[in-house]
């Protein structure tokens, strides 16, 4: 790195600092005693950035930054951006960008399928030829700058993907042959070569990457050996890869969702994670933020997991399966165990925006995760993914980090799937004038009787209001909405009905909009 370029880094980073409480809109002394005590984590960033590095992602006491400033500030380029996510990461689950199967075209191709257990036929092929992990990168790096417009920050990719169907592969030993690590931990060039465009990619866009090393349903593909040794090789490699680059917009999760039941190698298990985390961070010698993500029960106090969690940079938590009510609480029972000294950030959650704003009310960063159907249309994670925002599901996401982030919505797409379910409203005609209060009901009717409706969520100018699990699905939850509330003028009511398409994960939407008039 040249003097000029370090002289120019820790100028920025000392103006910075003497504007710190503007730049972060935060007045408090507490605040501003963090930012100092930082500074020097901060110089010592400085030498170790190279100068091909443009998006360096960095920890600040709580919060998130990029180059050197809170993330979702106006100081970072995101002038209209609710306070309520600043120092986060908005992210997308997309661990299927560097998607392989070793065992293809042998398996998993129409001629050859994988059989689910439930016995549907499992193809990664693409509609118009077979699968390509050369195609999958491509589409995934063109759909970035899209994603990246809409306000998004960071997405997740994992050298071993995550589950390629909805859950249907089970938890342990899943068929299909995705893993960046050989049997005995080294590093695959090809998945290294994919992983290093990706992190490339991001950089020049301004985003970060959570790059997972270890999906629970592909880490049987390392060999179990004594003391854990080519668990610790794929660590040891992955981390070398990392710090080699001379990108620095990445965080590290070293293995997703540790649980006594989801890992055999003993270094991913609770009582081990700690091990792997300090050998992470001593390898990548502290240059990159590492941890580990888990779900369910938190840790008890003195247990060596408890331990990991302690010493982890980041703290990466899942929310699957939670109503935004349960979010709250485990935000909150995170940080009671945890503490609120280090970011706290969701990479797993589900497609439900309820939840997202949950999460950022809590000021933390939540993870859009959308299975898909493995249909090169619906959801991120099913092969073959069709990553461009092309569903109303998708879009629902993305218009609401438009409207968190200040930044451009994305246009709505042009979903033609026969089976989503039809919305009809009763109550509210399109351009109706209402005054006092008023029942408004959406009638929801579904193409199969196999797939239930999972929930309706109702918007009002664009943000959420409500949201009903059950029917009947009703404004508000209650019988009389008091249109009062709102201003005088025109609105619109933007109808979200989400279907059931799988046994876990699985769900598609649709989406209807009406605009009304209040009077006074």
């Amino acid at each position: 790195m040249t003097l000029t370029i370090c002289v120019k880094f820790l100028r920025t980073a000392l103006i910075f600092f003497v504007k710190g409480a503007a730049a972060v809109r935060s007045a408090t002394e507490r605040r501003r005693s963090i930012y100092r005590s930082a500074l020097p984590l901060i110089l010592i960033s400085a030498s170790i950035i190279d100068a091909h590095s443009q998006t360096v992602v960095g920890i600040i006491g709580s919060q998130f930054t990029i180059n050197g400033h809170p993330t979702y500030t106006a100081s970072s380029g995101f002038p209209f951006a609710d306070p309520s996510i600043e120092g986060s990461l908005l992210n997308v689950r997309a661990v299927q960008g560097i998607f392989d199967d070793a065992h293809y075209p042998t398996s998993g191709s129409r001629q050859y399928p994988y059989r689910s257990r439930m016995g549907d036929q499992i193809v990664f092929d693409y509609p118009d030829g077979p699968f390509s992990a050369s195609r999958n990168l491509n589409e995934f790096l063109a759909a970035l700058p899209d994603w990246r417009r809409a306000g998004t920050l960071a997405f997740n990719v994992n050298l071993q993907g995550g589950g390629p169907t909805d859950g249907n592969f089970g938890v342990h030993d899943q068929p299909h042959w995705n893993s960046g690590f050989d049997s005995h931990g080294n590093l695959k060039p090809a998945y290294a070569g994919r992983l290093r465009q990706v992190i490339e990619r991001a950089d020049q866009l301004g985003m970060v990457v959570i790059v997972g090393f270890f999906y629970q349903g592909s880490a049987h593909w390392v060999d179990m050996a004594p003391d854990d040794g080519y668990a610790r090789e794929a660590i040891r490699q992955a981390s070398l890869f990392l710090k080699g680059l001379a990108n620095r917009n990445i965080l590290i999760e070293i293995a997703n969702e540790v649980d006594p039941s989801t890992y055999e190698h003993p270094i991913l298990q609770p009582d081990g994670i700690i091990d792997a985390v300090r050998f992470a961070q001593e390898t990548v010698q502290h240059q990159i933020p590492v941890s580990f993500s888990f779900y369910g029960s938190l840790p008890d106090p003195g247990s060596r997991e408890f331990l990991a969690l302690k010493n982890v940079d980041y703290i990466l938590i899942h929310t699957n399966n939670r109503d935004p009510e349960g979010v709250h609480e485990y935000i909150h029972d995170t940080r009671t165990s945890a503490g609120n000294d280090r970011p706290l950030l969701i990479n797993e959650d589900g497609a439900s925006v309820f939840n997202l704003i949950a999460a950022t009310d809590e000021h933390v960063g939540w993870g859009y995760y959308d299975q898909g159907l493995n249909n090169y249309r619906d959801g991120f994670q099913s092969p073959p993914v069709n990553w461009r925002i092309n569903t109303n599901a998708k879009w629902v996401f993305f218009d609401q980090v438009a409207r968190l982030t200040g930044s451009t919505s994305p246009p709505l797409p042009i979903d033609n799937d026969a089976t989503l379910p039809r919305i009809h409203i009763k109550g509210l005609k399109q351009g109706q004038a209402i005054r006092g209060p008023f029942t408004i009901e959406a009638k929801i009717t579904s193409s199969s009787q196999h797939w239930p409706i999972k929930r309706v969520e109702f918007f009002i100018d664009r943000k959420p209001y409500s949201y009903s699990l059950n029917e009947p699905y009703i404004l508000d939850t209650q019988e009389l909405w008091h249109s009062h509330r709102m201003p005088a003028g025109e609105h619109i009511l933007r109808i979200a009905a989400y279907s059931r398409r799988g046994p876990a994960f699985a769900e598609t939407c649709s989406l209807l909009e009406v605009r009304f008039v209040v009077r006074k």
